[in-house]
């Protein structure tokens, strides 16, 4: 596949000429990762910036025990890495976010720029740059808003709060293969998601999570299918959350 083809799809560049796509292709490097690939993994987060083309990668933290939080879900056309940079005009670090890492959750292709490239494009189109500060403004937003869950809210909240935020951004109505389960409400999620990843998406316990879960489905408001999450009753999930 053209990488050049691929960059002017991103949404980021959407604006940009064909002649200057093709300058800012020389500062790119397309990578294929499979499922659960380390995409840092061979240098620091806050090297490089990256922009996900196809797939859906996992952002996550890990405190001094070991335990994985995932802070959030990436679809196509997100951007990651270090944008302590980007904010603060001082020497000023966002620790947490160097200790991030970055996982493919299904085959991802992402869009790779050194750092210092990259700030070499943000200057020339200031374009871009208006479109990355309103992704990473937007990205912070819901970043604060996830720790005060985890702070505040009790563990059935978060959860539904989780499986909504699932539902919101990567359900299908299509199943993808005829089931008992289908009805005209249902959103079926479209990787599969372990029960481990759910409650490392909602800061609890692997037990405590399964709990919650087997209690949703036996109301009928969430099913399994093939390993496969499905919202069958997203608004039952909002009552609970206290969505209104």
């Amino acid at each position: 596949m053209n990488k050049i083809w691929l960059l002017q799809k991103l949404r980021i560049f959407e604006s940009i000429p064909s002649k200057d796509i093709e300058n800012i292709d020389k500062l790119s490097k397309m990578e294929y990762y499979k499922k659960n690939d380390n995409i840092y993994l061979d240098e620091p987060s806050f090297s490089s910036i990256y922009v996900l083309k196809e797939g859906n990668v996992k952002i996550t933290l890990s405190n001094e025990d070991g335990k994985e939080y995932i802070v959030e879900i990436l679809k196509p056309g997100e951007i990651f890495g270090n944008f302590g940079d980007y904010i603060f005009s001082s020497p000023a670090r966002l620790d947490f976010l160097e200790a991030e890492n970055a996982y493919a959750m299904t085959d991802s292709l992402v869009c790779k720029f050194k750092k210092d490239d990259f700030d070499k494009i943000l200057a020339n189109y200031p374009d871009i740059s208006n479109k990355i500060l309103k992704l990473i403004g937007l990205r912070f937003k819901y970043v604060s808003t996830k720790i005060i869950s985890l702070a505040y809210k009790s563990l059935d909240i978060r959860i539904a709060e989780v499986l909504i935020y699932l539902a919101n951004n990567f359900g299908i109505k299509e199943m993808t293969e005829k089931s008992p389960l289908e009805t005209k409400q249902s959103l079926q999620i479209k990787f599969k998601l372990t029960h481990e990843e759910i409650s490392n998406l909602a800061g609890a316990s692997r037990q405590r999570t399964t709990i919650i879960l087997d209690k949703l489905k036996y109301l009928g408001i969430i099913d399994f299918y093939k390993k496969r999450l499905i919202i069958k009753d997203l608004n039952k999930l909002k009552e609970i959350a206290g969505h209104f």
